[in-house]
C-alpha cells in the first residue's frame, strides 16, 4: 500500500520553493496531501496553477479570513495569546499562538481532520511547527520538520526579546519529538542541534537549497564588459546594494551590473538613479526562466549584509543558483558564505563588508577575468553533482525508512 504523507505549510506553496521541490520529488513514490495558509491572492493563483500542473491535493485557509466573523475571532485569539504568553511562559500552545496567527488557522484546519490517516507528517516554516506536531500527536503519526532558517536568530521588529524566547522555547520543546529534522545549511544545522543537544545527530539531514539541473544551461561569455548579476524578489534598501554599487562605480567602464527583481521606486529615487549609467534593471522572472538567464553573466553577487544571526549562517538560494549556472561568486564574508567558498575552491571570492575591500576584490576579479571565464565550464560541471536530482535522493532514502 502506498504511504501517505501530509505536508503542513504556514505560507503559500508558491512562496515555499523548498517544500515544493520536496513534494514534487516524493509524489512519484507516495500519496501527498498539502495543508497551507494563503497569505496573498496573487500567490494563491500561483498555488492553484502549480496544483493543476502537477496534480497536487492542496487545501488552504486564508490568513486574512474569508469570513469577517472567523477573522475577528482568530485575531482576538492571537491577541489573547500574546498577552497570556508574557504570564504563562511555559505553555506550548499559548507560545505557538502568540508567535503567529497562521499557527491558529492551521490548528483549526487540522483539528477537523483527525480521522485522516497518514504515515508521516512534514512541517515547513516555523508557524507550522506546533500544528504539525499537535496533529501528529493526536493521530499517532511520525512527525518531521524542516529548519530552513534559524528563527531565534532572525531580526525581530517588536517585542523582540519575548519573541526570541518563545521561538527558542518551542524549538526546544517540539523539535526533539521529531522523527527526523532536515536543515538548509551546515551552520543552521549546528545551531539547531546545539539548541536541542540531546537529539540524535543521525536523525538530522542537510538538504541544500539547490535546483534541478534542467533549470540551467552553459554559455560562454565573451562580451567586452564584464557582466555581473544580482537578483531578489525585491530590489530595495538594506540588501547590501548600497555597499557594493558605489564600489562598482569605480569600474563602470569595464563592467555592467544587472539587477533582477521588483524595483522599489523609493530605492530608485533615493539611491539607484545615481548609477543608471552602468546598472540595468530587469523585472522579476519565474524561477526557471531566471535560472536559465543566469548563464548570460560572468559574476553573481552574493552581498549578504549579515543583518542578523540567521543571515550570517544561512546559505541563500542565490549563491546556489550562481554556482549551478557556473558563475563566479562574489560574496561578502558571512560565516556561511566563507564556508561555502572554502568548500568550493574555484567557485568565487570573499570580500569584507566595507567599500575599500570590495573595491580591491573587484579589481582582483577584473584582473583574473580571462581565467574566470575559462573555468566557467568546470564550475558548471562540478555543480551538477549538487543538483536537486542528487540532493533529493537523500530525502527518498529517509522516507523509505519511515
Amino acid at each position: 500500500m502506498t504511504k501517505k504523507i501530509l505536508f503542513v505549510l504556514s505560507g503559500n506553496l508558491s512562496t515555499t520553493p523548498r517544500a515544493l521541490k520536496t513534494i514534487l520529488s516524493l509524489k512519484n513514490f507516495y500519496a501527498v496531501k498539502i495543508y497551507a495558509i494563503n497569505r496573498n491572492d496573487t500567490w494563491l493563483k500561483l498555488d492553484k496553477n502549480l496544483c493543476e500542473e502537477y496534480n497536487l491535493s492542496y487545501f488552504y485557509s486564508d490568513l486574512k479570513g474569508s469570513k469577517k466573523s472567523s477573522w475577528f475571532i482568530n485575531s482576538i485569539r492571537y491577541k489573547i495569546a500574546k498577552f497570556k504568553a508574557k504570564i504563562i511562559i511555559n505553555n506550548i500552545r499559548v507560545n505557538a499562538f502568540a508567535i503567529s496567527k497562521a499557527s491558529i488557522l492551521l490548528c483549526n484546519m487540522l483539528g477537523n481532520k483527525k480521522k485522516e490517516k497518514y504515515d508521516a507528517i512534514y512541517g515547513f516554516s516555523f508557524s507550522s511547527l506546533y500544528p504539525a506536531y499537535k496533529f501528529a500527536e493526536q493521530t499517532n503519526t511520525p512527525f518531521n520538520f524542516d529548519v530552513e532558517d534559524y528563527h531565534p536568530g532572525e531580526a525581530i521588529g517588536t517585542d523582540a526579546e519575548n519573541e526570541k524566547n518563545r521561538r527558542i522555547f518551542l524549538m526546544k520543546k517540539l523539535l526533539p519529538k521529531a522523527k527526523f529534522i532536515t536543515y538548509a545549511s551546515p551552520l543552521i544545522g549546528e545551531y539547531t542541534h546545539k539548541l536541542i543537544s540531546g537529539y540524535p545527530k543521525n536523525n538530522m539531514l542537510l538538504v541544500n537549497n539547490v535546483f534541478s539541473k534542467t533549470e540551467f544551461e552553459f554559455k560562454e561569455n565573451n562580451t567586452e564588459k564584464i557582466k555581473l548579476v544580482w537578483f531578489s524578489q525585491n530590489i530595495a534598501a538594506g540588501r547590501g546594494l548600497e555597499l557594493v554599487i558605489p564600489a562598482l562605480a569605480n569600474f563602470k567602464d569595464k563592467i555592467e551590473l544587472h539587477l533582477i527583481g521588483n524595483l522599489y521606486q523609493n530605492f530608485h529615487n533615493d539611491f539607484l538613479k545615481n548609477y543608471v549609467d552602468f546598472v540595468k534593471v530587469t523585472p522579476p522572472l519565474p524561477q526557471k526562466q531566471l535560472n536559465l538567464k543566469l548563464s548570460e553573466y560572468d559574476i553573481g553577487l552574493a552581498i549578504e549584509p549579515g543583518k542578523d544571526l540567521n543571515n550570517n549562517i544561512a546559505v541563500s538560494n542565490k549563491i546556489w543558483a550562481y554556482f549551478q549556472a557556473g558563475l563566479y561568486v562574489f560574496a561578502t564574508n558571512t560565516p556561511a558564505q566563507k564556508q561555502f567558498i572554502s568548500e568550493h575552491k574555484t567557485s568565487g571570492i570573499i570580500a569584507e563588508q566595507n567599500i575599500e575591500d570590495i573595491k580591491n576584490k573587484i579589481q582582483q576579479t577584473i584582473n583574473n577575468i580571462e581565467t574566470i571565464r575559462k573555468e566557467k565550464k568546470q564550475r558548471f560541471n562540478e555543480a551538477q553533482n549538487f543538483a536537486w536530482e542528487n540532493e533529493s535522493k537523500k530525502l527518498l532514502k529517509i522516507w523509505n525508512e519511515i
